[in-house]
């Protein structure tokens, strides 16, 4: 909230500072006559020092926005500056305004832009789209661009160079793109090099080569490998190409239903500037720059720049934009991905999320119904527990059954899927049919910790099975005794029973794992009360209240720091079967 307002009203503050004596005096009637040139020189350095101020500010509470505008106000202040000429233009790429980036660059004295990498990058993705290539390469061999654009100028520089000489560039991708952790993007780099130079053939090696490693951007990547493979009719090479990827893979499932469907395809084409997008996008969703929403920010503007349909560059900026709390933008960042495209449900899912973190249910709904006609099995499950989080627990439960009856049509039962669905049943009130979910599921994985501390937790609770249940919970804590929710329910399981001198230090211990969690932490107040530790269960039960964010717990914790506990439950629960 605070953020939110600070955005909204630093400029109503600190835009005062800045322009109150530059503005006001020399705007006043009749200031020409006794406003001196050292004085109005005097008020143009507080209008420049005002400026940074205000930009500065906005950097900080995450206005790119406005960081962009007072950093430009600066810099047209003082336009031999490289320092501000570089803020001005990584802020204004920052906020995805890589044309007002461009412009300031351009604008700029040609040995300012040198020394300010932002421009000089800005600049670069200039000539690409305006299909200079030979001036691209130019800058980027420039150390202007800078140590921390390495990355951008050892994968561009051998795409581009790649447009007439494949083996030079070859040679470039050899020396320059890193190693180690991202050896797999400079095998994909190779990749579209040899693309480039129309080596399908040593291309396609290249892409298998690369699935021994991590990639940034496997879904994207492999698809276009998919297609080249099954442009020179290998289609059961394309089908190994995008099989068995990690992370939701729209593109490759569309690939895979392509396929099957016995689609031909022609080969894949990358012109210039959109091989320069991919492989901005590339560079900039591993490493250092995805950790760096600014960062983020500057570089998927770019890829966009080139390429205004990369569909994952505008999940990637929509992602960075919402970490600097712009929900709005992002969402209609999120919007512009087209219908029809495969990230589509992936926008609307994103996009649905932010929403409802923006406390807008109905427009969040809406989302999250549309995604929910896709027949992706991520897009269906994300939906679901979006549906379960928001305490539409019947309508997850709908969502679980396409999940289950996609997997038993495959083959392939889940029990992460049945879990699930067991625990949105037991939410929406359906103990019997949840009962018999977790039961399933622990047929199909009789040694999952989870599902032993479920069953038995709910048995416990509730008087069932009691000694069965303490069984299986016995048996999850002695799988994971590192887990503060599953010791927790051993601890509670204790309590139910009445044995408060058994359930205390399993309780300690979960508070312990879980310091955060109100519910463990209330559990905790809950035990030291009957175990006769008042003052502990005072204090344990305001800790719970504080840390209870939601108000979930707020009137219960309330009630029993007034009056503590009504008396004692019955012990008669250890003897029920």
């Amino acid at each position: 909230m605070w953020s939110g307002y600070l955005r909204s009203g630093f400029r109503a503050s600190l835009a005062v500072l800045a322009f109150a004596a530059a503005g006001a005096c020399a705007s006043a009637p009749g200031a020409s006559r006794w406003l001196t040139p050292a004085m109005i020189e005097e008020l143009r350095l507080q209008q420049e020092y005002g400026d940074l101020l205000v930009a500065r500010y906005a950097g900080m509470v995450g206005d790119s926005a406005a960081a962009a505008t007072y950093y430009g106000r600066a810099f047209a202040n003082a336009p031999d500056d490289p320092e501000l000429l570089e803020l001005a233009a990584f802020a204004s790429m920052a906020a995805g305004d890589i044309t007002g980036a461009i412009r300031i660059a351009r604008g700029a004295d040609r040995d300012v832009a040198a020394d300010a990498p932002s421009a000089q990058v800005a600049l670069v993705i200039e000539d690409i789209g305006a299909g200079r290539t030979k001036a691209a390469l130019a800058r980027l061999s420039d150390p202007g661009v800078g140590v921390y654009n390495t990355d951008l100028q050892g994968a561009l520089g051998a795409w581009l160079t790649a447009q007439s000489d494949s083996q030079a560039a070859l040679e470039i991708v050899d020396w320059i793109t890193p190693i180690g952790a991202m050896r797999g993007d400079r095998e994909i780099v190779r990749a579209l090099v040899l693309m480039a130079g129309k080596r399908d053939a040593e291309a396609l090696a290249a892409f298998e080569g690369a699935k021994k490693y991590n990639v940034s951007a496997p879904d994207l990547v492999f698809t276009l490998a998919a297609e080249l493979a099954a442009s020179r009719g290998e289609t059961e090479r394309a089908r190994a190409m995008v099989v068995g990827l990690r992370g939701p893979a729209p593109a490759a499932t569309a690939m895979l239903e392509a396929l099957s469907a016995g689609k031909r395809f022609s080969r894949p084409g990358l012109s210039t500037q959109k091989g320069a997008a991919l492989i901005v996008h590339l560079v900039s969703s591993g490493g250092r720059a995805r950790l760096h929403p600014e960062t983020n920010l500057m570089r998927q503007a770019a890829a966009l720049h080139l390429d205004p349909d990369l569909a994952p560059a505008r999940l990637a900026q929509a992602d960075a934009l919402e970490a600097q709390d712009r929900g709005e933008e992002a969402v209609r960042m999120l919007a512009m991905v087209k219908p029809g495209s495969p990230w589509r449900a992936d926008a609307q899912m994103q996009s649905a999320e932010t929403l409802a973190r923006m406390d807008r249910a109905d427009e969040a709904a809406t989302m999250v119904a549309e995604a929910s006609r896709s027949t992706r099995r991520d897009i269906l499950g994300r939906a679901a527990d979006f549906h379960g989080a928001t305490g539409d627990s019947l309508q997850a439960v709908a969502l679980y059954d396409r999940i289950i009856a996609m997997d038993a049509a495959a083959g392939a039962p889940d029990w992460q899927a049945i879990y699930a669905r067991a625990m949105a049943l037991n939410a929406a009130g359906d103990w019997p049919g949840a009962e018999a979910g977790l039961v399933a599921a622990l047929e199909l994985e009789p040694d999952q910790p989870e599902l032993l501390n479920s069953l038995g937790y709910n048995w416990v609770d509730r008087g069932d099975n009691v000694e069965e249940g303490m069984a299986l919970i016995r048996r999850a804590v002695a799988a994971r005794p590192d887990l503060g929710h599953i010791i927790d329910s051993y601890g509670w399981a204790f309590y139910r029973l009445g044995d408060y001198a058994q359930a205390i230090p399993y309780l300690e211990r979960a508070a312990e794992l879980m310091p955060n969690s109100a519910e463990v932490v209330d559990h905790l107040g809950d035990a030291y009360w009957r175990a006769g530790r008042e003052k502990e269960a005072r204090y344990s039960w305001g800790a719970a209240l504080r840390l209870d964010d939601g108000g979930v717990r707020e009137a219960s914790l309330r009630q029993k720091l007034s009056g503590g506990l009504p008396a004692a439950a019955s012990r008669s629960l250890a003897a029920r079967p």
